[in-house]
């Protein structure tokens, strides 16, 4: 019985037993075998096919007419366009269109005959449509009386200091100049409390979380809003019991985040390099932009689907509601909405390959430091050692991944405008809802076996096979350790954000008050307000990174424990505590007969 005790944990283990040559037997420096060739072709063909695309596009523009000679159809008023044969086409396809989609039932019911009624614009006036829209009359009013406009008073509105736009950016440039510097700082300092006073800053976030929904609750209920308060009452005491039972896992974020943070320190060049693929990523998207500009200038005017009738003496076109509308159209030749759809899916899949570069470099190197022997000091070459993997005999891994993450962005938006379009089937409201939740079980496993694919050099299928066996052996607190570092970053982000907009609006208060005619209050609370959305961004940016960095320590401390050694003992020493209270207490007991069982310690 012994025996088979003991051959259990070396069988499980025998996958990650040590390789000759490699520190620790973990990360694989190589020389690597190329893997998932086949992606890496693929991905560099639709790059190549959507340049090669654009660049025709270029070549074969078209002159567009103007939006006067579009609007008042002089574009397409030639014989070859046979205007009024169109328009007349036109009116009789809603009319036919009307008809199905009423019938002569629902007419009838009705006790009359349901027609398309076409209004042309009288007296040359013009019937706007959409959002912007105002009625030209007023309910109760005569049609002959134009209403006077309001008095502006001083407490609507001051008429000697208007809203200047050119005066407003001319002050706040250096304002937000100095926001946009000033938030690296900030980052930075983000980083570096998370690694001198994690377990503060975490415990911290969440006494803030819990204190707003607090305060909420007492707001509501000085407002007299009874139900909002009963509800945020409820909801801060299901937060509060929440965050007191998974406390244990709080700690666990809390020193996941130390370590992830001192990594982050002995590894600074990650972030050089996540600033590279990202300025490689912007390089693309900024051609790729301009393609499908010119491709949408591939074809030629022709009448409008929309308009139905044009009046004689204003030439203005109307739908068959009578709304405005444009006499010409430009109609794109048949081959550029698949190169429009060529385009989109290569500018989602190069951002994905960007940031399955950026997670295979940072799990590169951090599993390097991770694993270094005890008394390294210099980890300079990680990164550029974990780089030049991704970009080489693992890029096809990077490329298949990133493939897989803009299939489930494409299906993700196609759900979502399926949901928008018909929002009142429950049936598709359940289905895209479950499909969200498959989204991110495909987006989590992808994201460990990148970072598996970038320790050991697997194929992306291979890696993904291997971590999931991984994690499912040494499962942990999974549920607890990953529900909150992203929360607890983004809201220290979003507190220090927040504080840093308001100093940026008192201190430009004070100087706008002083050199400003008017509008200082005004200008301030823009300045203070665009402050911290500027300096969220970027400590997002700072957060995703970390979060990044503690999904790959994370794996790292898997690979640790399946090993059964110790690295990084701080994280050891909090995750064993974390394991043992959540483990049932009890021991071996002899029975009567003989037999042995469990017996749990009342």
């Amino acid at each position: 019985a012994c025996c088979g005790l003991d051959a259990g944990p070396v069988a499980m283990s025998a996958k990650y037993t040590p390789i000759a040559g490699y520190p620790d037997g973990v990360y694989n420096f190589g020389p690597r075998q190329r893997r998932d060739v086949a992606w890496f072709w693929s991905f560099l063909a639709v790059i190549l096919a959507t340049a090669a695309g654009g660049l025709i596009a270029y070549a074969g523009r078209d002159e567009s007419p103007s939006a006067a000679d579009a609007r008042l159809g002089a574009a397409c008023s030639a014989p070859q366009f046979h205007f009024s044969d169109v328009l007349a086409a036109n009116a009789a396809r809603f009319e036919a269109a009307n008809a199905r989609r009423t019938g002569p039932g629902a007419n009838a019911a009705l006790g009359q005959d349901r027609v398309v009624v076409v209004a042309a614009p009288r007296g040359g006036e013009r019937s706007r449509k959409g959002l912007g829209a105002r009625s030209e009359r007023t309910l109760g009013a005569s049609p002959a009386v134009t209403s006077a406009p309001a008095p502006t008073t001083a407490a609507s509105a001051d008429a000697d200091a208007p809203f200047d736009a050119s005066a407003f950016v001319e002050a706040a440039c250096p304002w937000l100049i100095a926001a946009f510097v000033a938030s690296f700082f900030l980052g930075a300092l983000l980083l570096w409390t998370f690694q001198r006073c994690a377990n503060q800053m975490v415990w911290g976030v969440v006494y803030a979380k819990v204190g707003v929904m607090f305060a909420l609750t007492i707001s509501f209920a000085a407002a007299g809003a009874t139900v909002p308060a009963i509800v945020f009452a409820l909801l801060t005491a299901l937060t509060a019991f929440v965050f007191y039972l998974w406390r244990d896992e709080l700690n666990l974020v809390a020193s996941l985040l130390a370590v992830a943070t001192k990594g982050l320190r002995d590894n600074p060049h990650i972030v050089t390099a996540v600033v590279g693929l990202q300025l490689a990523a912007f390089a693309w998207l900024v051609p790729l932009v301009g393609f499908m500009m010119f491709a949408n200038m591939n074809g030629a005017v022709a009448v409008s689907r929309d308009a139905v009738a044009q009046d004689a003496t204003s030439k203005v076109c109307v739908d068959a509601v009578g709304a405005a509308v444009d006499c010409c159209a430009w109609e794109t030749e048949a081959w550029v909405p698949p190169y429009l759809f060529l385009a989109a899916v290569s500018g989602i899949w190069f951002v994905s390959a960007a940031l399955e570069t950026r997670l295979f470099v940072i799990g590169g190197a951090v599993c390097q430091w991770y694993f270094a022997p005890v008394g390294t000091s210099d980890f300079s070459g990680g990164v550029p050692r974990a780089l030049g993997h991704a970009l080489g005999s693992s890029f096809g891994s990077v490329c298949f991944g990133s493939f897989v993450l803009t299939m489930v962005e494409l299906a993700r938006s196609a759900a979502e405008r399926l949901r928008r379009e018909d929002r009142d089937n429950i049936l598709v409201c359940i289905i895209v809802t479950c499909l969200e939740c498959v989204y991110a079980i495909i987006e989590y496993i992808s994201k460990f076996a990148m970072l598996q694919a970038s320790i050991t050099g697997e194929a992306f299928c291979e890696a993904a096979a291997s971590v999931t066996d991984l994690l499912s052996r040494n499962f942990l607190t999974a549920y607890g350790t990953y529900a909150f570092p992203g929360m607890i970053l983004q809201g220290a982000s979003l507190v220090i954000a927040v504080g840093f907009g308001c100093a940026t609006w008192l201190l430009s208060y004070g100087v706008f008050a002083a050199t400003l005619a008017a509008n200082a209050g005004l200008y301030a609370g823009l300045v203070g307000i665009l402050s911290a959305i500027i300096s969220l961004v970027v400590m997002s940016f700072f957060a995703m990174i970390a979060l990044n960095v503690v999904d790959a320590v994370f794996l790292c401390y898997a690979m640790d424990k399946d090993r059964n050694s110790v690295h990084r003992g701080e994280l050891h020493a909090v995750l064993h505590e974390v394991n043992e209270k959540n483990q049932p207490r009890g021991g071996l007991v002899r029975n009567p007969g003989g037999q042995y069982a469990y017996g749990s310690y009342a």
